[in-house]
């Protein structure tokens, strides 16, 4: 890896801490394309011999946590999930196309879930609640997965984004 991406790496996980997020991934696409020239809004067909590809945005996909519910007898988290499009300099820009889909899976196999897309967007999420854990079950780990897709000048940009979360008694 190098440091640049490195660079960029630490910076979104230093940001996504601070948000109070709980599994950050980040997509290298799929087909990389070539920049010829410093500004990523025209990604261009690349340079010419010798020359290296590069990203020219990344896409970002993340699973929050947002509270816990309760009604007396069981509880549910709060989830929210998003997909976000931008340059590896972290500046957020258009995709043709975005979309985000989120499932929580609970111990019995129950499951709860939203999807969302939208086209000319940068930021698309969802929010949804986790099944519902009874009081008293032994099991209480819901497992989150999403998956995050966005084309951008004929590239595909993919991710997907998982996290284990414990609901508590």
């Amino acid at each position: 890896m190098s440091s640049s991406r490195k660079r960029i790496f630490t910076v979104f996980a230093v940001a996504a801490l601070s948000l109070g997020t709980i599994a950050p991934a980040q997509a290298d696409p799929i087909q990389l394309p070539g920049i010829s020239e410093p500004n990523p809004e025209d990604p261009g067909a690349g340079g010419g011999s010798g020359g290296s590809t590069t990203a020219a945005y990344v896409l970002q996909g993340v699973i929050q946590t947002e509270g816990l519910q309760s009604d007396g007898i069981s509880k549910r988290v709060k989830i929210r999930g998003y997909s976000r499009f931008a340059t590896p300099g972290n500046d957020r820009r258009d995709a043709d196309y975005i979309n985000i889909r989120c499932t929580a899976t609970g111990p019995g196999g129950s499951a709860t879930g939203d999807y969302d897309s939208e086209n000319d967007g940068a930021l698309i999420d969802v929010h949804f609640e986790t099944p519902w854990i009874p009081n008293g079950a032994v099991l209480r780990t819901v497992h989150v997965a999403c998956s995050h897709y966005a084309t951008k000048s004929g590239v595909v940009y993919e991710t997907t984004s998982a996290t284990d979360i414990a609901v508590p008694y």
